[in-house]
């Protein structure tokens, strides 16, 4: 995907960043937005820059903690970010703002292009697919917002600055409603498929996999089943046959089978230059030995990467796991190339595995994309929706197809609760730390249940998890700039 930095001086500094290809960040040139929007080339560059905030959302440390963290999942020793996970954050200091601030410029500039491309003078087809993609990121970024703070405020039209900080926060299901007409008016546009030029837009299967996820929040259980079934027909996607390959620890298999939707990242290289890379690599990584390649004592040789350790996984999940598994190796490091760790975190405590894991990065600085959608998470919505419109059999089969690619063995006439509990399970194994368990426990209403089920690994969390935690406050930054934003109760 080819994308120009430009900026639009418009009042309040509204920025809309991107890159050519390695993600270069020198702009090219200033231009007023009533002089742009006149060919499709501009328009297409207006598009890709509404992409440029995913790099910032999901590659930000921030991001990471918030989602992650704090979970049954993972948890932290480290002092930097013991806040989210040990629920001590307030207004003044839960560390969200960066991600609000990120997604509601990015939604500014979709309003933007969605506006000036539908009025064009451009060709109509290329016009449709353009205000699609605009529309899904529109659609994404309040999926990210509403997840976070439940009630957020919500505009789909131009405004400015002054207009803007007066909103009052939108009921949820009003957010979730314009989520729902977006991702549905961008299915209708947005193409199968691109070539190769073009890898890593959104296409119409990314938004029928959001559209399908957002119905399974709301509980609409048939419009989940006909919108996931949609993509499954479509012929477009399947599941890499060894689960490994999708997280290779050299990054072989950007935009794959499984890919539905990814956020590109890239470091050259050949020159070892960071060009849009991010650091994930290192919060999970086991902590580098001090001036050694050695990873809690075993040599990794040539790859040298700051490993931090920030994130580790809790015993819990190193117990999902059934004999034979074979993600086990994957999303948990016990070693590498045959060489056995020596230093663990805790007692009977893996670290984070090779998942996780480039080994290509260059000390911090990883090129690895970071999926937000993939295929496996369209048979799990599948098997949910089906299992809790008591259509056992149907969601038994859809479950059976992730378990198979884990060489597992297929369940047999499960109970619908059951069933239930094992797609609990199979969400927490195959999407840990791709942002989603947090979102999941808050739906399920077990979030305040499952961080207190890991009471050993984070005991001030667990003493301190509340159910008006299943949302972040607003910042106090926020509340002071817009005095009609309301804040979330218990804080």
């Amino acid at each position: 995907m080819k994308i120009y930095l430009f900026m639009f001086l418009l009042t309040g500094s509204m920025l809309i960043g991107g890159c050519e290809k390695a993600l270069d960040e020198d702009a090219k040139t200033f231009i007023a937005p009533d002089k742009f929007f006149t060919n499709g080339e501009q328009c297409t560059q207006a598009v890709n820059g509404v992409y440029g905030s995913l790099n910032t959302i999901y590659g930000s440390p921030e991001f990471w903690r918030i989602v992650d963290l704090g979970t049954d999942l993972s948890y932290t020793e480290d002092a930097n970010n013991l806040v989210p996970h040990e629920y001590t954050f307030t207004s003044g200091n839960t560390g969200t703002g960066g991600v609000w601030s990120a997604a509601y410029t990015a939604i500014k500039n979709a309003n933007m292009v969605v506006n000036r491309v539908s009025q064009a003078p451009i060709d109509e087809q290329l016009k449709g697919r353009l205000v699609g993609e605009a529309k899904f990121l529109r659609a994404l970024y309040y999926f990210i917002l509403s997840n976070f703070w439940g009630d957020v405020p919500l505009w789909t039209d131009e405004l400015n600055v002054d207009a803007v900080s007066q909103l009052a926060r939108t009921p949820l299901v009003e957010v979730r409603a314009q989520i729902i007409k977006d991702l549905s008016e961008a299915a209708e546009t947005l193409p199968l498929s691109y070539g190769t030029s073009d890898v890593g837009r959104a296409t119409k299967g990314a938004a029928l996999t959001l559209l399908a996820k957002v119905y399974l929040y709301n509980k609409e259980w048939t419009n989940a089943q006909q919108t996931a079934l949609q993509v499954v027909q479509s012929g477009q996607y399947s599941l890499l046959p060894n689960y490994a390959d999708v997280f290779d620890v050299h990054n072989r298999f950007k935009n794959n089978a499984e890919s539905i939707f990814e956020v590109q990242f890239l470091r050259d290289a050949a020159t070892a230059t960071n060009i849009k890379t991010h650091q994930q690599v290192s919060y999970y990584m086991p902590a580098r030995d001090p001036g050694k390649s050695t990873y809690a004592g075993v040599d990794f040789g040539n790859y040298i990467i700051d490993g931090w350790s920030v994130c580790r996984p809790t015993l819990k999940l190193a117990k999902m796991f059934e004999p034979n598994d074979q993600r086990k190796d994957v999303v948990l490091g016990y070693g590498y190339n045959g060489q056995t760790f020596t230093k663990w975190p805790r007692p009977d405590h893996p670290w984070f595995g090779p998942k996780f894991w480039d080994l290509d990065a260059n000390a911090q600085a990883s090129g690895k994309n970071l999926y937000i959608l993939r295929y496996v998470d369209v048979l799990l919505i599948l098997a949910e929706a089906y299992n809790e419109d008591g259509n056992i059999a149907e969601s038994t089969k859809w479950l059976n197809e992730v378990r198979k690619r884990a060489k597992l063995n297929e369940l047999a006439n499960p109970s619908q609760e059951n069933l239930r509990e094992e797609i609990m399970k199979e969400r927490a194994i195959e999407f840990a730390g791709e942002f989603q368990r947090r979102w999941d426990l808050v739906r399920w209403n077990k979030l305040v249940e499952a961080v207190k089920s890991v009471a050993d690994d984070n005991p001030i969390g667990a003493a301190n998890i509340k159910p008006f935690h299943n949302y972040y406050p607003i910042s106090a930054e926020e509340i002071i700039k817009n005095p009609n934003l309301t804040q979330n109760p218990g804080y």
